[in-house]
């Protein structure tokens, strides 16, 4: 089993040359005809990830978030990307195919949402970039409501939602990550929009559109890719190691 062979799988599901123009996914570090021993999936490829993988044997890693995303001016030894290299541990990562691809994950958090809520059948892409999607919730609601079952559902610590928001719901957008740069185009197409890392003038952008915000972060709206990614490989590698690496929300609340 070699790199090329699980880099293609995934290509399968959400190809790489979807990606957006300023995202770097793809295979980023090692040799792609290397033999794998056994591969980590993890959100991000951190020091603690790469810890992990060595400690099990794995010499590839599988990360939604590019361990490379811009042109690097120097390597030092206390780097992901050094440390990768020094313990020849590959990297292959996929990020905007992942959001945007069918089954991928926006449609896993519509997946979340649906076990608590009742949706219509129909689900529209957001036609910007396809990352997004929106779902008709049968019955209205309040944004506090909603709040509170999407906290659930994604299984949040906390959320955060607009504070001054009066009117029922029923339009509901899901962006994974970071989503808030959409905002104007859904003005008239969505009562709420679900993402995560809303910055302060978005919240005052979205009062301006009518349009309640919800902010359940980035790690929580996007670590469900962990097992997702994993169930993908182990049916076309049934005997190859995969190991789950849900590392935990790097940031705590007091």
């Amino acid at each position: 089993m070699k790199i090329k062979d699980i880099y293609e799988v995934i290509n399968q599901y959400a190809p790489f040359d979807t990606q957006e123009k300023w995202d770097n996914s793809g295979f980023l570090i090692g040799d792609f005809s290397q033999e794998v021993t056994g591969i980590l999936i993890s959100l991000d490829i951190s020091v603690n990830a790469v810890k992990k993988a060595q400690e099990t044997g794995c010499n590839l890693i599988f990360s939604h978030h590019p361990v490379i995303f811009s042109a690097i001016k120097n390597l030092y030894s206390d780097s992901v990307v050094y440390q990768l290299a020094q313990k020849n541990i590959s990297a292959v990562c996929c990020h905007t195919p992942l959001d945007i691809a069918r089954g991928g994950i926006n449609d896993l958090i519509a997946e979340k949402l649906k076990l608590f809520l009742e949706f219509a059948e129909n689900t529209e892409t957001i036609e910007a970039d396809g990352l997004g999607r929106i779902l008709t919730l049968k019955q209205e609601m309040s944004i506090k409501e909603f709040a509170e079952i999407a906290k659930k559902a994604l299984g949040c610590e906390v959320v955060r939602y607009s504070a001054n928001y009066q009117n029922k719901i029923k339009k509901i957008a899901v962006c994974s990550g970071s989503g808030a740069s959409m905002l104007e185009d859904l003005s008239g197409r969505c009562d709420c929009f679900l993402t995560g890392d809303i910055k302060h003038d978005r919240w005052y952008k979205a009062e301006e559109l009518n349009i309640a915000l919800l902010d359940c972060g980035h790690y929580h709206t996007e670590v469900i890719m962990i097992p997702y990614i994993a169930e993908i490989l182990r049916k076309a590698f049934p005997e190859l190691k995969i190991v789950e690496f849900a590392e935990g929300n790097p940031v705590c609340y007091a």
